[in-house]
């Protein structure tokens, strides 16, 4: 079965097919986003409560799962480059859906570490990385609105998904929970991916071999692209760190079901931000739309970290949550713009090669901050810290080389 779309007669013809495209990122974000992303903290919250286990051991098997996805970003950026995303998204799918259907049957530690291997070995290819790398090659100019829309089901699935999982976990348990929703990515993701997943039929195939190398090396001596993946590291390790415990933090103040409410309220202010940093991306310099979304969601931890009542808690995860989807979507925009189209899957691949790395580091170092201070306080105050030294590091990028698209 071949990736490529029939031939398109015209523009609009293409414009149409692209967004079609666009419209089932959108659906795979739901899921993907929903059981991985946002996920990590209800299961962190669902595992401990039934079998017992401490939040740094389990914080430890969220790292794992980021450390384990570390080869996969470069691996999928290269594939949909050279074959196009149908296969890849497809088994991206199912490795999710599978392994969240396993954390709701395991019963030793083990077996935790296994199933978010196991989701490591798909999230890459249904996450940022995988949509970033299928829609670069639909468009260009319209790139980061393409991009926001479809990231919006990452929000969606946060809104929907997370709550209606806790809500299943209280009345029916979490092992109904995950066999449900794992279930329902399965049957719903991998034929919507089998179908729809195509790349432009006059999209011209990845180089591979030697070539595909000399490209990653040119990458690899550039100072902007160092530059470009050091804040995008920091801001996210921060920010993976708060999402994968902020139901825990939440619990320490609300009920479970409250605290999922509360991450739907982040998710929802999600959506506005996402069209905004869309909008933004496209009039403006994206260094000062990184500055202003790390120096959001440093506002929001901090509010949280002070917060005393539900109004505040409330008004913390909407601040907070207003960038979420800005900080996922700037790196590949900042690749796209500093660096151009061509090979982008390799480029944004070897970025996200170190984003997951530290992102896996953002969890791990939360919860043993968690563990060794007894509470929250000093692991949020940590996270701002970390978002400040973002905005550092991206003040110091220069512009992007002459030629570059999308200047």
């Amino acid at each position: 079965m071949s990736d490529a779309a029939p031939p398109l007669q015209g523009h609009s013809a293409g414009s149409r097919r692209g967004w079609v495209v666009t419209a089932c990122c959108f659906l795979m974000a739901i899921f993907g986003w929903g059981t991985v992303f946002y996920g990590h903290g209800l299961y962190l919250s669902a595992l401990k409560a039934e079998h017992g286990w401490s939040t740094a051991q389990i914080s430890g098997a969220i790292t794992f799962f980021w450390v384990v996805g570390t080869p996969m970003t470069l691996t999928v950026g290269a594939l949909i480059d050279r074959f196009g995303p149908r296969l890849v998204t497809t088994a991206g799918s199912a490795f999710v859906g599978a392994s969240v259907i396993g954390l709701g049957q395991v019963s030793e530690l083990w077996h935790v570490y296994l199933c978010f291997a196991v989701m490591a070995l798909g999230y890459p290819a249904v996450g940022a990385l995988g949509i970033s790398a299928t829609l670069s090659g639909w468009f260009e100019r319209r790139l980061p609105v393409a991009m926001s829309f479809a990231l919006t089901g990452a929000s969606v699935g946060a809104m929907v998904v997370v709550p209606l999982m806790a809500r299943m976990t209280a009345s029916d348990g979490f092992t109904h929970a995950a066999t449900v929703m794992g279930g329902l990515t399965i049957a719903i993701v991998v034929p919507l991916t089998l179908i729809f997943m195509t790349r432009p039929a006059t999209a011209p195939p990845a180089a591979g071999g030697i070539t595909a190398l000399a490209h990653i090396g040119a990458t690899a001596r550039s100072r902007l692209f160092w530059t470009i993946t050091a804040a995008s590291c920091i801001s996210l390790m921060a920010q993976v760190g708060f999402l994968a415990h902020q139901i825990p933090i939440l619990e320490e103040r609300l009920t479970r079901t409250d605290a999922a409410d509360a991450v739907a309220v982040t998710a929802a202010a999600g959506i506005v931000g996402r069209f905004g940093v869309g909008f933004l991306a496209e009039r403006f310099d994206l260094r000062l739309v990184a500055v202003i979304s790390y120096a959001l969601q440093a506002l929001g931890i901090a509010i949280l970290a002070l917060a005393e009542g539900p109004v505040a808690i409330y008004a913390a995860c909407a601040v907070s949550g207003f960038v979420v989807g800005c900080l996922v979507i700037l790196p590949p925009l900042l690749v796209r713009r500093w660096f151009g189209p061509t090979g982008y899957g390799k480029s944004y691949g070897l970025l996200a090669v170190f984003a997951y790395f530290f992102e896996g580091l953002g969890p791990g170092s939360v919860g043993l901050l968690h563990d060794a201070m007894g509470g929250y306080g000093a692991s949020l105050w940590y996270m701002v810290a970390l978002l400040g030294v973002a905005i550092v590091v991206i003040t110091r990028l220069g512009p992007p080389p002459p030629g570059a698209a999308g200047r």
